[in-house]
């Protein structure tokens, strides 16, 4: 890992979004391929969320931070159960401080290790989000559901045949293959309604089916694509088809498995793609 590019200052810029193509670049490709180099992004996105919910960022940082980290209903239920999590844990620990002086010794040695944080705050993560699923989980799971059975219905066979106005193309290339060739960019406009990925497999293998995952690079819901058939006309390749809505600015991951006649993963090709919109 380059620790010199890596600084929490730099890496505080790249979750904001302020860092040029180039610096983006290069992190974004330590972040695919260097297993330290993510878990200090992940641990710099957790200290920025945590300045977030403490008030602790400047008007400028809040604003950049709310355009990568508050767009999706995913992202703002995240923040909330976090924000929940953190205010019920400090209300906890102060109840610590406020424990009955007349009580007897065997008393007030089970109040201190019951309001002890080692077993307080464990208490009130596991209570506190039994407490806010039981309220989102309808609202959350219909939409997920709503947004799966949207990409099964925009991935059939006879959906894919058909190739709708305001649809982007976009080519990709295995990570594996793609070498010094440029990294797929897709520039959205207001009036685009579909994203096609173009996904190249060039393993000898081949699987009755394939399933796409794709996520985005330091925050956003995991899409999952089922059940995609290969085409080999002219070359050997999957094509999945994504609402263009939910393709915010940024890094993206593509897994791309087969699945055998019994249902099980094998190989799995990646690639990557930018949405700059």
């Amino acid at each position: 890992m380059n620790e010199e590019l890596l600084t929490d200052a730099v890496l505080r810029e790249f979750l904001l979004g302020r860092l040029d193509d180039e610096e983006r670049a290069r992190i974004e490709s330590l972040f695919l391929t260097d297993s330290e180099a993510r878990e200090k992004v992940l641990v710099i996105e957790q200290e920025l969320i945590e300045d977030y919910l403490e008030d602790n960022l400047p008007a400028e940082d809040k604003q950049e931070f709310l355009l990568r980290y508050g767009q999706t209903a995913a992202q703002w239920q995240q923040l909330r159960i976090t924000e929940a999590i953190k205010n019920w844990a400090l209300k906890e620990n102060a109840a610590v401080r406020t424990v009955p002086t007349e009580v007897s010794t065997w008393d007030r040695l089970r109040t201190r290790l019951w309001l002890r944080p080692a077993f307080v705050i464990p208490i009130a993560v596991a209570a506190m989000v039994a407490i806010i699923v039981a309220g989102i989980w309808l609202n959350s799971g219909m939409k997920r559901a709503t947004l799966e059975q949207e990409l099964a219905q925009l991935n059939t066979p006879a959906s894919l045949r058909e190739v709708p106005a305001q649809t982007v193309l976009l080519e990709l290339s295995p990570i594996v293959v793609r070498s010094a060739q440029p990294q797929a960019e897709l520039k959205k406009s207001a009036d685009t309604r579909l994203v096609e990925l173009h996904l190249p497999w060039v393993q000898k293998e081949r699987y009755a089916t394939y399933r796409a995952e794709v996520h985005r690079v330091g925050g956003g819901e995991l899409l999952s694509i089922p059940n995609l058939k290969a085409e080999t006309d002219g070359r050997y390749q999957i094509r999945a088809r994504l609402p263009a809505y939910i393709l915010t600015r940024g890094q993206y991951l593509v897994k791309l498995s087969g699945i055998d006649l019994g249902g099980a993963a094998g190989i799995t090709e990646e690639y990557t793609f930018t949405v700059d919109d």
